[in-house]
């Protein structure tokens, strides 16, 4: 069996969602994915750590339309796996954090380029040297769902967001028990089979708005997370409670800012946010 000793990786952050990116050159891919393998590399104790892995891959070259991205072909095409090992259609940080990484590995020239993702293609962008991404049009959206809200909480909503989402409005999303609450909401009969990532998200005297994120795939709180943050902003437009741009306070302290505009296919969301190398290294002994 072929191991990954001394594979090259880099570990990125996008407003605190972690990753631990690769380039599709230098890896044996079937190994890889292995879900066993992506738990010991996400590991925080005995791994690298992160919240998921990434796999960046190389395709033909194209000029980028923003918000065409349907009319145009892809030139990377991105893998991303949870931290349990499960893959996933769309990760919003992780994206952010390919545009970035896209640009460094030399997969693309310039500095905007279409991605390709389960969800769909996306185009992005390096602006003022921070990424930003459109996202596919969101039109599955339920602004309040048959799930009896808590003390704390006032409604609940959905939004499709290349991956499933529940947005819960409340007083403070501080005080809330996300290790808790989270569990119960994430597998709520009314989001389906598959579950749901949960974002409960509040005011804050400046304008802006704090919210917390349960991930499914993660099983846990994360630091961030920008489908979540996609998924809060309609939302919240769609109560009536917020205009674009909404800017989104995560638990790391950063500001995810979601622009969105509203057509006949759906609000069409652009995300900015960061995408920071944090370091670079070469696998070790994973103990498998």
């Amino acid at each position: 069996m072929s191991t990954l000793r001394d594979v090259p990786f880099a570990k990125m952050t996008g407003s605190g969602n972690d990753f631990v990116f690769f380039d599709a050159r230098t890896i044996d891919r079937e190994r890889l994915v292995l879900p066993e393998v992506i738990r010991s590399i996400c590991n925080r104790h005995n791994g690298i750590g992160a919240d998921g892995i990434v796999i960046l891959e190389a395709r033909p070259q194209a000029t980028p339309t923003r918000h065409d991205a349907e009319i145009q072909p892809a030139q990377v095409t991105i893998a991303y796996f949870n931290s349990d090992g499960t893959p996933a259609d769309l990760c919003g940080n992780a994206t952010l954090c390919s545009t970035v990484m896209s640009v460094e590995l030399g997969l693309v020239h310039g500095n905007a380029m279409q991605l390709a993702t389960p969800a769909g293609l996306i185009a992005s962008r390096l602006t003022d040297g921070m990424p930003e991404i459109d996202l596919q049009p969101v039109d599955q959206i339920t602004t309040d769902l048959p799930i009896a809200p808590i003390d704390g909480e006032q409604r609940i909503g959905f939004a499709m967001a290349g991956i499933p989402h529940l947005v819960v409005l409340c007083a403070d999303a501080d005080a809330i028990d996300v290790t808790a609450r989270g569990p119960h909401l994430r597998r709520h009969p009314a989001v389906g089979a598959a579950g749901a990532n949960v974002n409960w998200v509040s005011p804050r005297a400046d304008g802006t708005w704090r919210y917390r994120t349960f991930e499914r795939g993660v099983e846990g709180e994360t630091l961030a997370c920008g489908t979540g943050a996609v998924a809060t902003a309609i939302l919240l437009s769609t109560w009536g409670m917020a205009r674009s741009p909404v800017r989104i306070l995560t638990s790391s302290g950063r500001i995810l800012t979601v622009h969105l505009e509203h057509s006949n296919v759906g609000w069409r969301p652009t995300l900015r946010g960061e995408g920071r190398v944090v370091f670079r290294g070469v696998i070790g002994d994973l103990g498998l």
